[in-house]
């Protein structure tokens, strides 16, 4: 027993040395990692598409092959068509953000902040403004030319951007490809792995196939109710008469997938685009409710009975899950964090080594 307690005062700080070290990797080979991850859980959503064209004898080489260029002409198309409200919602911004500060001047009184800006004025002393006023011809040319933005490092920024991001969608593009093509041959690699034991076979057999078929049940389910959320938001905003309606509903559909965070940035952003919109803080805050109301039903009523047991967790594993890929991943951690997190409890519910993991992340 005494040898065992120490065994185990040792493997804890080597176990928790092992976690520290492991998530400082994910962080440094961000850039790396993102797009294999993006690749694998595209392929995973898409599986069952190109699986079912197999099956009405559709070779899975050109299954897969017609369905990627389907949805790239497609995106395409759509990233066309919204290109110009996207630049519009845009410029849109500066003016909603100028209503926003008008509202909040009117509720805290133009008297209070003329009152405030004269004692300011009356501290500072007339000296020093005359001070300001004499030299401020002197230093016009510097700040102008500081003023002047730095063209040619602003269009080299742009194209490294533009190169990154299309590097980022080719090597996804391939990758699903070559995921769709091989998923079958990785799986039997997997179960030949197990070893010639017939029913250690089957024991892996079964569990790479209830993984398999969470994962895809989970992400099916949020790209059905994303969707779904953003044609509902598009069409309340069409019935409020707002501008860019599409748009905004597209980004409703895609925040709709962080939990917690996601309704209340919705909400937030479409207050916003309310007070754009110039019909007053009651209009947003109609808009801004029917999204609510709309990510309420759809996070309480819609996607709950669609859920299977691996993708039901407790709200505290999800939350801290969600800040811990948000500090690994940035942005994409905060998108991709829920998936990680139902790959992370499908696999730990069926290995049994992994099984208290499993039990610390259920409700």
């Amino acid at each position: 027993m005494s040898g065992d307690t120490r065994d185990l005062r040792y493997l804890i700080p080597l176990w928790a040395l092992a976690i520290v070290a492991f998530l400082f990797f994910l962080q440094a080979a961000a850039s790396l990692l993102i797009p294999v991850v993006l690749g694998f859980l595209i392929s995973y959503a898409l599986e069952p598409v190109v699986a079912w064209l197999a099956r009405h004898h559709l070779p899975r080489t050109a299954g897969t092959s017609v369905l990627l260029v389907t949805l790239l002409g497609l995106s395409s198309w759509g990233a066309y068509s919204l290109q110009d409200e996207a630049l519009e919602a845009i410029d849109s911004l500066p003016a909603a953000a100028a209503r926003a500060r008008e509202l909040v001047m009117d509720q805290i009184g133009k008297g209070a902040g003329a009152s405030i800006q004269k004692a300011a004025d009356e501290l500072n002393g007339n000296v020093n403004a005359q001070s300001r006023e004499a030299s401020a011809p002197a230093s016009q040319p510097q700040d102008a030319a500081r003023a002047l933005p730095d063209v040619s490092g602003l269009l080299r920024l742009g194209i490294q951007s533009a190169f990154s991001f299309a590097g980022y969608l080719m090597v996804i593009f391939f990758l699903v490809f070559f995921l769709l093509l091989s998923g079958h041959h990785i799986r039997s690699r997997l179960i030949e792995i197990a070893g010639a034991d017939v029913e250690r076979r089957r024991t892996v057999t079964t569990i790479v196939n209830d993984i398999n078929s969470q994962i895809e049940r989970f992400l099916l389910v949020r790209l059905v109710t994303s969707a779904l959320v953003g044609v509902l938001t598009w069409a309340a905003l069409v019935w409020f008469g707002v501008e860019n309606a599409a748009f905004w509903g597209m980004l409703a559909g895609v925040f709709n997938s962080i939990p917690y965070f996601g309704p209340v940035i919705v909400s937030g952003g479409l207050f916003v685009v309310g007070l754009a919109d110039g019909g007053g803080v009651y209009h947003a805050l109609q808009i801004a409710g029917a999204a609510l109301v709309i990510t309420s039903i759809e996070g309480w009523l819609i996607t709950p009975p669609l859920m299977g047991k691996a993708e039901r967790m407790s709200a505290l594993a999800v939350f801290l899950g969600l800040l811990l890929w948000t500090w690994v991943w940035g942005a994409w951690g905060t998108i991709l964090a829920v998936p990680m997190l139902v790959i992370l409890k499908s696999v730990a519910d069926h290995v049994p080594s992994m099984r208290p993991v499993g039990r610390l992340m259920a409700p």
